[in-house]
């Protein structure tokens, strides 16, 4: 059975009349990289922040390595953070603000776990660079390897690849799956599915507040490979008959007259011939390739008719 580290039951958050976050379930297991997926302002930043015990929730509970979270138990401990920006002093290098850090951890050998995270992060080149002459991609590396500085079981992310240049996204891609590939579990914000789907092995969609779906990698290939999208007069004595007559089960019904069939191994006139059959009239039936954006866009109401 996986292990738990995260898990999050009917969690809110709520600031004077406006709810940030409402009734979250999530679990994040050992060995993970989730991915949470959102817009701009769909609460990502504020899930993560109560994750990290930053903030605290208005109702519901977050259990972290199997325990409550409270003030005191030191839960969190275990967890490496970088939520919005890093806390870097501009006029140090990356070797000296890590050496703070570890000065305000405690950390007796924090000479040594300095100079094995700027190797790790690709920073051991920059000894005498100054953090305010940094790029946007080394600033990221720099707050990665800070994350990292207490060998955490968990490692929070918010936004890592923004404002990174294709390099800078590739460099940050290799090392979160090298991070993992050494048994780091992750949890990965972001508003790009295209890029979160080359690490993520998890996601789960947030929007307004709220987590509306959460689906496997595999799931989430499939549901955005090739489909048949089926218009008929009744998408409730259409499905029936799909099942009984082609044997199909891999096909999703979206609203009452709307079918996605994503089995494209059956043939279009056979679907047509068997609804016509059973007394279903079929309004119009079409083979689509759905992009992952599209998807995503799809989900959270800002495709193609919508305002987003």
């Amino acid at each position: 059975m996986a292990q738990l580290l995260i898990e999050l039951k009917q969690l809110t958050k709520r600031y004077k009349s406006k709810t940030v976050l409402r009734d979250i379930n999530l679990t994040v297991e050992k060995g993970d990289i989730f991915g949470l997926i959102g817009h701009n302002g769909a609460g990502k930043s504020t899930l993560l922040k109560l994750i990290g015990g930053l903030i605290h929730p208005t109702a519901g509970q977050v259990k972290l390595f199997g325990q409550a979270t409270s003030v005191h138990n030191g839960i969190h401990d275990r967890m490496g953070l970088l939520i919005e920006q890093a806390g870097l002093y501009p006029s140090y290098t990356g070797r000296e603000n890590l050496r703070l850090l570890s000065l305000a951890y405690g950390l007796r050998d924090g000479g040594e776990r300095a100079e094995r995270l700027l190797e790790r992060v690709g920073l051991r080149d920059e000894p005498k660079t100054k953090v305010k002459n940094y790029s946007m991609g080394m600033k990221q590396r720099l707050g990665i390897a800070m994350a990292l500085l207490a060998s955490p079981d968990v490692l929070v992310l918010d936004e890592p690849i923004n404002g990174l240049d294709p390099q800078g996204i590739a460099d940050i891609r290799g090392l979160l799956l090298e991070l993992n590939k050494q048994g780091l579990t992750l949890l990965i914000s972001s508003h790009i599915l295209e890029e979160l789907s080359k690490v993520a092995t998890r996601y789960a969609i947030i929007d307004r507040g709220e987590i509306i779906e959460t689906l496997s990698r595999e799931d989430l290939l499939s549901r955005c490979g090739e489909r048949i999208e089926l218009e008929v007069e009744a998408a409730s004595a259409a499905a029936p008959i799909l099942e009984r007559d082609l044997q199909l089960t891999n096909y999703q019904v979206i609203d009452q007259h709307t079918l996605y069939i994503m089995d494209t191994r059956v043939k279009n006139h056979e679907i047509v011939a068997a609804l016509v059959a059973g007394g279903v009239a079929v309004h119009s039936l079409n083979t689509r390739k759905q992009s992952l954006e599209d998807y995503f866009l799809e989900r959270t109401g800002k495709g193609e008719g919508h305002n987003a």
